[in-house]
């Protein structure tokens, strides 16, 4: 079956103009023979504002109410995008993270995606139906309602299109495809027509935002094609895949510079202590509670005296918490 998968971010979606343009978008791909699944975020700043209307009721919102609320703005997108797409005569159906059979495990704000049952969308797009879905969200064996993280749904929509052996995953956002540094903070940057899997996922992880890492980790995995382009025109935008054994081949020891890229979105926790690295109990220790807060650990450094972790910005005030209660005696 000739599967494209499109995802559409909150900056292609947050008003009804832009919706518009997506619908047009939508459309016209659709004459083109192939099956279409799309992928939507919440709104603008609509995930931002829900975490902030969470705060006014609860000085510390449980984390399994906060994912309940957080993935109403994605299904707001997907109902109001399906509604545009029928008024215009389109055979079209919106699904949550949950009807589209996406299964995660337990982990709050961060879930992993543990498998995707696709009979569902294929059953809809085999009836000729455009396929709605929510990014961002799935559920877990107990039924509970789970969200992704930030930049979830890049995750969700390659992990569709991999479980549905799409043809291809494209990701629309409001830059014209992945660029040499942020084309906002440097207007000289130029455009990079393919890049690899592995130096996107370096980039991604390193804080360019085009692109989710977890979301280019999956598509590694099964060598997916995804396209990165803007919402708003046709340009050919950036290409990331596999370099073929000839580019390999020609580019064996090249020492080209990329990406220049920063995260904002870090904080460095420094652990001391006297002769802290040489006790291999409280190491162990440090990245097992790490582990288990679910703290993602994107850099650590050394010194006799300290260790130095660098962690999600959300993730820093929970995880210094724990660390205190099981280290400081």
């Amino acid at each position: 079956m000739n599967i494209v998968v499109q995802k559409y971010g909150g900056t292609s979606v947050e008003n009804k103009e832009k919706l518009e343009i997506v619908c047009d978008k939508i459309l016209e791909y659709s004459k083109k023979n192939a099956k279409l699944v799309v992928v939507v975020s919440a709104q603008g700043k609509t995930t931002d504002q829900l975490i902030s209307k969470a705060s006014e009721y609860s000085c510390k919102p449980s984390k399994r109410e906060l994912d309940l609320l957080l993935m109403t703005g994605e299904l707001q997108t997907v109902a109001l995008l399906t509604m545009m797409l029928k008024e215009r005569g389109a055979d079209a159906i919106g699904l949550t993270g949950e009807q589209a059979g996406i299964i995660t495990d337990s982990t709050y704000g961060s879930a992993t995606i543990e498998s995707i049952y696709i009979n569902n969308i294929l059953n809809y797009l085999n009836n000729n139906l455009i396929v709605v879905v929510a990014g961002f969200q799935g559920i877990d064996k107990f039924g509970n309602i789970t969200t992704l993280g930030r930049g979830g749904s890049d995750l969700t929509a390659v992990a569709l299109a991999s479980a549905l052996k799409a043809r291809k995953c494209e990701i629309y956002t409001d830059v014209d495809g992945v660029f040499t540094a942020d084309p906002k903070i440097v207007e000289k940057s130029k455009l990079l027509r393919k890049v690899s899997y592995d130096e996107m996922l370096e980039a991604a992880t390193a804080g360019a935002k085009v692109l989710h890492n977890r979301s280019v980790s999956v598509g590694k995995k099964h060598n997916l094609k995804i396209l990165v382009k803007n919402f708003k025109n046709s340009k050919t935008g950036s290409l990331v895949e596999k370099l073929s054994e000839d580019e390999i081949a020609s580019n064996l020891e090249e020492t080209k510079v990329k990406f220049i890229t920063k995260n904002d979105n870090i904080t460095k926790i420094s652990i001391i202590g006297d002769l802290l690295i040489t006790n291999k109990n409280i190491v162990n220790k440090i990245f097992n509670i790490a582990y288990e807060q679910n703290a993602e650990i994107y850099m650590a450094a050394f010194s006799e005296l300290s260790i130095n972790l660098v962690v999600d910005k959300n993730k820093a005030e929970d995880l210094i918490k724990k660390l205190h209660e099981e280290l400081i005696y």
